[in-house]
């Protein structure tokens, strides 16, 4: 890049960094309750709701991410779009976020122990803990896109691009809670979206806009590239069912949607902000694959390569400023996430600690939680390797827990009255961690399914409904004997 647009992405940057720890500063104690801290009191409006959630959802993993997977694995990149951006964006943006505004919880473990489990304070607890993991990974994940930007354009090392931007969104959220990172968002929101719009329209200008020359070109160089089912039917599968319930239970979806005002703002701004990202991702993976052209080889970077050979020098300064502003907001949200289930989740379920106490330990939570991101953002061989993880996780145990929790409650009581026997639940999310973690992180029972999803979501389910129709016949057993 030109030495006068380097100075130029540069001071842009900083000024960033500086309003970020304004925002950081002028925020500090405005939290009374962990309820303002991590849903700001549920009083988000369309506009800014639209902007964190746009902001939120479109960091390192939609631009870099996105386009590294495609020039990593070719067509197939698609299958995990498939689960997570369409039928995922689909269900997430248009059914299930006009539902959860009439809620009031601040997190999806929250709600599924409360609403659907009757307040188990064990279900919450391990739900926590599953929808901690991507809220504690994806921050680093967000860090190494920065890093990969900042280390290319101004020849900075890639570990103290980590730990410099790691530092600022640590210290905002830390001091703000969810309205430093409204505000944050709310400006990096608006930047995204320039940048979005210059890096797809001069993406697709390499391939004349014609994903017809894009097929002939990419067939000729690496033919198994173009080929969507070059993989065997259980990867394909556990791609697509990892973005499918990384998508429905993503931590920061559900956060946003009860911070939401009415189920008005929700359905209004989700639906805009799905449905232009469902757009976007699909454009950028296709970007990812047609760098392939020209650079075989690029892997991860694809997307940072590609604005930095191909397209015009000015379009660097919007990948600088750009990529800092999709990062820090998507990591900025997910620290405030992870607060919120090691504290309201994990630690308090009950809802014991005074007002004061409980930001007190949030903000200690988000700090500790911010180091744990720095340290993976460091240590993790590329950005979606901790995305599909913390997914995983995440969706492979709470959203089964959610659809077998929804049929079985009686949903037009007031008071929690299901048919889920609370000792099954507890069987069934504990059964399903076990084999997320064991079909995760064991070499051999990992080649099976090539992930863990399958394995949590019958497990989860399974694990739930056998164990309920014995406590259910057992209980009906001794009602016929009184």
């Amino acid at each position: 890049m030109e030495t006068r647009f380097v100075i130029i992405s540069g001071a842009l940057i900083i000024l960033d960094l500086i309003i970020c720890v304004f925002i950081g500063v002028r925020t500090k104690g405005s939290a009374r309750n962990t309820e303002d801290y991590f849903i700001g009191g549920k009083k988000i409006g369309s506009v800014l709701l639209l902007l964190t959630a746009w902001a939120s959802f479109s960091g390192a993993g939609n631009f870099i991410g996105q386009a590294g997977r495609g020039a990593i694995y070719g067509l197939e990149a698609y299958w995990l779009w498939f689960g997570e951006g369409l039928l995922g964006g689909i269900v997430m943006g248009f059914i299930l976020a006009p539902y959860l505004a009439r809620f009031k919880y601040v997190s999806m473990p929250h709600y599924v122990s409360d609403y659907l489990c009757g307040g188990d304070h064990y279900v919450r607890r391990i739900g926590g803990l599953a929808a901690l993991m991507p809220n504690v990974v994806w921050p680093g994940a967000q860090i190494m896109g920065v890093a990969y930007v900042l280390a290319e354009v101004f020849s900075i090392d890639y570990r103290i691009a980590v730990i410099a931007c790691g530092i600022v969104f640590v210290f905002y959220t830390v001091n703000g809670g969810l309205k430093a990172v409204i505000y944050a968002d709310a400006l990096h929101g608006s930047i995204q979206m320039f940048f979005a719009g210059f890096v797809i329209f001069f993406g697709l200008k390499m391939v004349n806009f014609d994903f017809r020359y894009l097929s002939e070109q990419i067939s000729k160089i690496a033919p198994e590239k173009w080929d969507l089912f070059v993989d065997k039917p259980s990867v394909i599968i556990t791609s697509f069912l990892t973005g499918l319930v990384g998508a429905t239970s993503n931590p920061i979806f559900w956060n946003r949607v009860f911070a939401a005002k009415d189920v008005k703002t929700a359905r209004k701004s989700y639906g805009l902000t799905f449905f232009f990202n469902i757009l976007m991702v699909f454009l950028i993976i296709a970007i990812g694959i047609a760098t392939l052209i020209y650079n075989p080889t690029v892997g991860d970077q694809a997307l940072l390569w590609t604005i930095l050979n191909k397209m015009p020098p000015f379009v660097g300064v919007f990948l600088a400023v750009g990529v800092v502003a999709a990062c820090m907001s998507c990591a900025d949200t997910h620290l405030n996430c992870a607060a919120a289930n090691i504290i309201s989740d994990i630690l308090d379920p009950e809802e014991k600690l005074p007002p004061e106490k409980g930001v007190k330990y949030a903000k200690i939570a988000t700090l500790i939680a911010g180091i744990i991101a720095i340290f993976s953002g460091l240590y993790a061989p590329y950005i979606y390797a901790l995305g599909t993880y913390g997914y995983t996780i995440c969706g492979g145990v709470l959203i089964p827990m959610f659809v077998v929790g929804l049929i079985m409650r009686d949903r037009q009581s007031d008071v929690s009255k299901s048919e889920m026997d609370i000792r099954s639940a507890r069987i069934g999310i504990t059964i399903g961690v076990i084999l997320t973690l064991a079909f995760e992180l064991i070499p051999l029972w990992k080649a099976v399914f090539g992930g863990g999803v399958i394995p949590a979501i019958i497990g989860t389910v399974l694990g739930i409904i056998i164990p309920n129709f014995f406590y259910k016949a057992a209980l009906n057993k001794n009602d016929l004997s009184s």
